[in-house]
């Protein structure tokens, strides 16, 4: 009798152990989206940055994740990403622009466009189970 009773004493704090540690404030897939604001007002057209086609430097502070590190950028189906190999996560650079993350501040830099073509890029930011995406269009030298 004793025995059951000890079972039985084990078996409901076991059952309530494992509810509890299955809740969470935040389960995957679950997390608030990154908040972004830019140190300058910059000019958007459609959610998308304006840079001039002389070029430009924005700044933007992440205001609630801390530490967060560049994933990629896309431009006309071209594919850049961090020095990976030198465990860089913070700097993207190519000949037209450079993306680099310091704490929770993000700087992108655009050389002079001298194109008679635009350019879009896509910059994307994570926090690691969290994404965001900035969209940037510099305009042609026309």
């Amino acid at each position: 009798m004793k025995t059951m009773k000890i079972w039985r004493i084990a078996f409901t704090m076991l059952a309530a152990f494992s509810l509890a540690s299955c809740s969470s404030d935040y389960p995957d897939g679950k997390w608030d989206p990154m908040v972004w604001k830019a140190e300058v007002p910059v000019q958007t057209t459609d959610d998308v940055y304006n840079v001039s086609a002389t070029g430009g430097e924005f700044t933007f502070s992440c205001r609630n994740y801390s530490g967060p590190w560049v994933e990629n950028a896309t431009s006309n189906g071209e594919n850049f990403y961090p020095p990976r190999e030198s465990n860089d996560y913070h700097t993207i650079t190519t000949d037209w622009f450079k993306a680099e993350i310091s704490g929770n501040k993000l700087k992108v830099v655009f050389e002079a466009n001298d194109t008679a073509e635009e350019r879009p890029l896509q910059l994307t930011v994570t926090a690691g189970d969290i994404f965001y995406t900035f969209k940037f269009k510099q305009f042609a030298n026309k």
